[in-house]
């Protein structure tokens, strides 16, 4: 015996959680399921009549168009998206599929709030751009901007939206704010290793290492403009009696203050670095002529007239300053650093004989 066939009543469609839509070839809504009320915030009599653009998300008008003549076209259309603004202001992604019924010259589709899932995906995306960010930022305060804007881009409602926020959400955040808790550490800690590997610990200047890349910077660019740069090898004349009279601390702490009357000598531009011990090399970047790296070298024995003063003792250090100039002097760091030495020497011997 045959199973007779059934037609299940309109009404059966409201058990659906997905909406059911039919319009008309002008867009209007002829039928709306009760899903709808769940899926796009408004009660079917309140979307019944009017046009689905009214509903539609303003920059996916243009595309929602497109796929409605796509519909009547092709007659059938599988999983396309858009977004629709619900009735509390809120936007939420549809996942759609529609089919043209020619003899009604109606439109029906199946609305389905893929929404969650977008915004899983967002919080995916999010996640890692987060954690490549750690990695990729110059510093702190770029990673900081950069996770600002990565944050702003979710589409979940704010954090102190509780009213708003569901468990998923919640627990979205609650990744969120791990990832970036971990991503400001690692930011941290990684500008504090390279801080150590590029300055000196004690007098806060570059060091040798960090000197070496400025100076191939440097180099570089003389080649290419064709501009010259000098170096100033700088040794502290009496360093050595500090220590063994006042001690280490002393001398420490005279360091410390060559290295301030150094920087505060030299143009910003310029870099004034410590190799160890009493020994400082300034980058002078961009000079004309030999005669303009001797007036910073005087500049610099100027500024070293007046007495440091350490634990009440006023100590007369003087610098012994050796100039290399590039290309005259050596056309690559090693060469003018060793030129650059052997005249701070020659000026040493002078003053000695002085």
């Amino acid at each position: 015996m045959p199973t007779p066939s059934y037609t299940p009543p309109v009404a059966f469609l409201d058990l659906l959680l997905d909406a059911v839509c039919v319009v008309d070839p002008d867009g209007r809504f002829v039928f709306v399921s009760a899903a709808s009320e769940q899926v796009f915030g408004y009660r079917p009599d309140e979307m019944i009549g009017r046009l689905i653009f009214d509903f539609v998300h303003p920059e996916d008008i243009a595309y929602t168009k497109k796929t409605a003549e796509q519909v009547m076209t092709a007659g059938e259309i599988r999983q396309v998206e858009n977004r629709y603004i619900r009735k509390d202001g809120t936007t939420v992604h549809i996942m759609w599929t529609a089919r043209w019924l020619p003899g009604e010259k109606l439109r029906i589709g199946v609305a389905r709030d893929i929404s969650q899932r977008r915004r899983n995906e967002a919080v995916q995306v999010a996640l890692y751009a987060i954690s490549e960010a750690s990695h990729t930022a110059v510093d702190l305060s770029e990673l900081r901007n950069q996770v600002h804007s990565i944050i702003n881009t979710l589409d979940i409602p704010g954090f102190y939206d509780e009213d708003s926020l569901s468990q998923q959400d919640q627990d979205h955040w609650q990744l969120l704010a791990k990832q970036v808790s971990e991503a400001l550490s690692r930011r941290a800690l990684l500008d504090r290793l390279r801080y150590a590997a590029q300055y000196d610990p004690l007098t806060g200047l570059p060091n040798r290492e960090l000197l070496s890349d400025r100076i191939q910077t440097s180099l570089a660019r003389a080649r290419r403009q064709q501009t010259s740069f000098a170096l100033l090898f700088i040794d502290l004349n009496g360093f050595k009696y500090v220590n063994d009279t006042l001690g280490h601390a002393a001398g420490d702490q005279l360091l410390q203050r060559v290295a301030h009357r150094l920087s505060q000598t030299v143009r910003e531009s310029d870099t004034a670095a410590r190799l160890g011990g009493d020994e400082f090399v300034i980058l002078i970047e961009r000079i004309n002529e030999r005669s303009s790296a001797q007036e910073v070298a005087d500049k610099l024995i100027s500024a070293f007239e007046k007495p440091f003063v350490i634990n009440n003792t006023e100590l007369p250090v003087r610098p012994s300053v050796g100039i290399a100039v590039y290309p005259y002097d050596g056309e690559d760091e090693l060469s003018l650093l060793k030129y650059a030495d052997q005249a701070m020497y020659a000026a040493k011997g002078q003053q000695k004989l002085a």
